[in-house]
């Protein structure tokens, strides 16, 4: 008995024994196949980030956003795979190697409405000093807000005035018919000088409309960039093309009639304070403000030593932001326009409030309608006056800001530069405007034009326009549309007989 229980323990030792060797394989096959599967994952996380690295230089050091290079875009499965497999030979005790691999969900910077590059914009500027919209700029805004409000009072007077004038087929007071009849009367020497004076006013407005305020405006208009960009492959074709809220050319001095005024009265300059780019997106602007060109000398010149800037192809590169034309003459000119008309409005509602413009615009009228004698002609011919003054003072105010000065932002007396008697002196002469208490600049007005537009979708369509042609000066063939934001990898690994399949989302 004693030796058959010796012998009990022997073969239940042996089997225990067995098992835990058995166990211990085990163990040893999952600790194996979990540290190949970790070093598998590291592998691929590796390879990924290699491919990261290779982000456009040209891209990052002039606009600070990471997207793939594209010339990059048809290596990645050959230099992933080539990053994995140099990873798994640095390791003897684990025999992995890559079987497969293949990208899908390829996302490029001009997919999602502009949301990648929003991403890569964010993130820049979330390192910088934060930028507060400075308080004349607000004061500004609030100023167009208001007087949007305002002009619609003196639209409706307009409107009034153009139906209570007979014969008014062009809805215009025939200012031309007055003259001719005034002329058949013996007028005194007084009367005659205002109308003399008026004739000038109106033979000048009229010949600055015609060359076009852009040449009035700009002391050297020679000088003016003629660059332009073709149209093709550039990413904001891909989305309909904005309307212009407003073509302001159409409603420039013509004939100085109720017609012409109403339509210059009719533009709605709304500003949106709740849209887009003034809440969750408030960092675009700011954005613009620092990577991008404009008109100004001054600021182009800071910009150039700054980034060393060495080819753009506009030189008015928020001005095609704001209105998106190909040639940075046209984006100039309807700029100009729109800030013209927007000192317009603001200057044509001073010159109802004044006293002293009331009594200069009514002596002239008197002058002008003191033949014919009908009241609502005498109205007309005072907003006509009216209108004259408030288009050469913004003439004036467009020099100013041009040439790199300062305007005031409201009016009053103080502030005031033309006297309808003088008035075509002072615009031959263009001598820089008044300043007030709050004054503000030609920037100041692109960044509230850039605000007017609402949304940034369009903003960063042409910001990738802008983006892709000046990096195609440096690498020919460039396009934004081919520069990864992130995709998929799926494949397979192998270690011994055991196959791991894996998907890896590579993103910047």
């Amino acid at each position: 008995m004693i030796f058959e229980e010796k012998g009990q323990i022997t073969v239940f030792l042996s089997l225990l024994l067995i098992v835990l060797i058995g166990f211990s394989f085990v163990v040893v096959e999952g600790v194996s196949s979990y540290s190949a599967s970790a070093l598998g994952e590291d592998a691929v996380k590796n390879a990924g980030e290699n491919i990261l690295a290779n982000y456009d230089r040209e891209l990052f050091n002039k606009y600070h956003i990471f997207f793939l290079d594209p010339r990059e875009k048809n290596y990645i499965l050959s230099d992933g795979k080539a990053d994995m497999d140099q990873y798994f030979s640095g390791n003897s005790f684990f025999n992995v190697f890559c079987n497969s691999l293949k990208m899908t969900e390829e996302v490029t910077a001009v997919e999602e409405d502009g949301l990648y590059l929003k991403h890569e914009i964010r993130e820049w500027m979330k390192y910088r000093q934060e930028e507060k919209v400075k308080d004349t700029l607000k004061q500004l805004i609030n100023n167009v807000k208001k007087n949007n409000a305002d002009r619609k009072e003196y639209q409706n007077e307009a409107e009034e005035e153009t139906g209570n004038i007979e014969q008014s087929e062009e809805n215009k007071v025939e200012e031309d018919k007055v003259e001719d009849t005034a002329e058949e009367e013996t007028v005194s020497q007084e009367v005659q000088k205002e109308r003399t004076t008026w004739k000038e006013i109106k033979e000048a407005l009229q010949l600055l409309t015609k060359t076009g305020i852009l040449f009035y405006v700009s002391d050297h208009p020679e000088q003016l960039s003629r660059k332009s960009i073709s149209e093709e492959n550039l990413p904001s074709r891909a989305k309909k093309r904005e309307q212009e809220e407003h073509k302001v050319e159409e409603f420039l001095f013509s004939g100085l009639g109720l017609k012409g005024i109403k339509s210059m009265l009719s533009v709605d300059f709304s500003i949106n304070t709740n849209s887009t780019l003034w809440t969750k997106e408030n960092y675009i602007v700011p954005y613009i403000e620092e990577c991008f060109l404009d008109y100004s000398e001054e600021g182009r010149e800071e910009k150039e030593e700054k980034n060393d800037v060495q080819e753009q192809v506009l030189a008015y590169e928020k001005e095609y932001l704001i209105k998106g034309q190909p040639s940075d003459l046209d984006n100039l000119k309807r700029v100009a326009n729109d800030i013209f008309l927007l000192r317009f409005i603001n200057n044509y509602i001073f010159t109802g409030r004044d006293a002293e413009i009331q009594s200069q615009v009514n002596l002239m009228a008197s002058a002008l309608t003191g033949v014919v004698g009908i009241p609502q002609t005498a109205k007309a011919v005072q907003m006509m006056l009216r209108a004259a003054l408030s288009y050469g003072e913004s003439l004036l105010e467009l020099h100013t800001l041009f040439e790199g000065g300062e305007i005031s932002l409201t009016k009053d007396r103080g502030n005031w530069n033309l006297e309808l008697k003088t008035m075509v002196k002072q615009l031959k002469e263009k001598k820089a405007v008044k300043k007030g208490k709050h004054n503000i600049s030609y920037k100041d007005y692109l960044k509230v034009l850039l605000f007017m537009k609402g949304n940034s979708t369009i903003l960063c369509y042409r910001m990738m326009d802008i983006m892709q042609e000046n990096i195609a000066c440096k690498e020919a063939g460039f396009l934004m549309e081919n520069c990864l934001f992130s995709y998929k990898w799926e494949g397979s690994l192998s270690f011994g007989s055991v196959k791991m399949k894996f998907e890896k989302q590579v993103s910047y």
